[in-house]
């Protein structure tokens, strides 16, 4: 069966849409301020975005959504990576809201979706664990039954936008040994609560990370998300399907890196001739193009199997494990033609080096994809299909 990875007249309308709110709202000053002021993302940005229906694009109507499918997101997710929009998308609408949809009970569904849809409510996800792991390995925080409710124990590190969350959505263990699928629960977390506190990460990515410590907090039984102990499959798709975007996320980032890159040989003169002459200097910017655009094709045929129904897994993981290696391949061969000035704080090039290490580790990292590929393709091994992994 042949696959259509062009967009059509809607998706290249949100992409058009796009390209133009962020260059208005989300120029490189805007994105410098943000990693230093004390809200933790442009609120006038969110407000418009909630506008044009893109905080509940793939929401069902019954919840305030456009019922879009993930291709449409995707052209979204392009532009965001283009401008290094600062907003918390993929932790609220992506990871968060997707997660209610598919686990929430009805009474969770009507209070939060149409909240999110609306830009009234903000959602993170604290996945990662000092540990460092990914998989059902990387659940290890502590929760345990008091009362009528949970009493989580442990920590959670590299959390965004947790100091602008109304609600954190929390993997912990309920039961089940060490590693287990089987024990994975889900709480929604009042960041404010007692028990609860945040400290801020500064890192050299730009990025507003925090790490939240639960030291006895308590959790309701109403803030249950899905199956006490059944979570983990669920997590495990929204999860992959949050890879692909943030994989259109940084292939989007990849063209404009190209485009300043090439920018930059033409402009740039040595030894009386600009620098893109040199045929060095052509292959460093063939480099940038050829790892974008590879992360781009994996990435969509991805959303094309989510969006049609198919298995997804093998295609997810081949999609994010380009993303981690282009986010690192394709800066170190821009900061290559830039030599010195690619890494000034006032050249724009900058910020996308520095939010690649972030980019790189997210949601998983190359070798944890890639053996997640190795592990799909014996469960579900299918014949005819190549694959190119640059």
């Amino acid at each position: 069966m042949a696959i259509d990875l062009t967009f059509n007249e809607q998706q290249r309308m949100i992409q058009e849409t796009a390209r133009n709110v962020f260059e208005r709202m989300s120029s490189p000053a805007v994105v410098r301020r943000y990693e230093a002021d004390a809200d933790e993302f442009p609120h006038e940005l969110w407000r418009q975005m909630a506008e044009l229906g893109w905080l509940g694009m793939t929401f069902p109507e019954a919840y305030d959504g456009l019922d879009c499918p993930i291709t449409d997101q995707f052209a979204l997710y392009e532009e965001i990576g283009r401008a290094l929009a600062p907003t918390p998308h993929l932790e609220t609408v992506a990871l968060a809201g997707e997660l209610i949809l598919r686990l929430g009970s009805e009474n969770q569904k009507r209070r939060l979706l149409p909240a999110i849809a609306g830009g009234e409510t903000v959602l993170t996800c604290a996945l990662m664990e000092p540990e460092g792991l990914y998989g059902p390995a990387g659940v290890a925080l502590s929760a345990e039954k008091a009362g009528d409710g949970f009493s989580l124990t442990g920590d959670k590190v590299l959390v965004p936008y947790a100091r602008s969350a109304d609600l954190i959505v929390c993997p912990a263990r309920t039961g089940g040994p060490a590693g287990a699928v089987d024990g994975v629960s889900l709480f929604l977390v009042d960041p404010k609560a007692p028990g609860v506190s945040l400290e801020p990460m500064p890192t050299m990515t730009g990025q507003r990370l925090s790490a939240i410590r639960f030291d006895g907090a308590k959790v309701a039984a109403s803030d249950v998300l899905g199956p006490i102990g059944g979570a983990w499959p669920a997590l495990d798709d929204v999860s992959a399907q949050a890879g692909v975007l943030l994989s259109a996320l940084v292939a989007g980032a990849g063209e404009r890196v190209l485009e300043i890159s090439v920018g930059y040989a033409k402009d740039r003169v040595q030894f009386g001739e600009p620098i893109g002459k040199y045929q060095a200097v052509q292959y460093l910017c063939s480099d940038v193009a050829i790892h974008a655009r590879n992360t781009r094709l994996l990435a969509l045929q991805a959303a094309w199997r989510i969006e049609s129904g198919r298995s997804f897994h093998r295609e997810a993981a081949l999609a994010k494990a380009s993303a981690s290696k282009a986010a690192a391949a394709m800066t170190y061969a821009a900061q290559e033609v830039h030599a010195g000035i690619g890494f000034m704080l006032d050249y724009d090039l900058q910020l996308y080096t520095r939010r690649a290490k972030h980019w790189e580790y997210s949601l998983g990292d190359q070798r944890h994809h890639l053996e997640r590929v190795m592990l799909e393709s014996e469960a579900h091994p299918r014949t005819g299909v190549a694959f190119f992994y640059g």
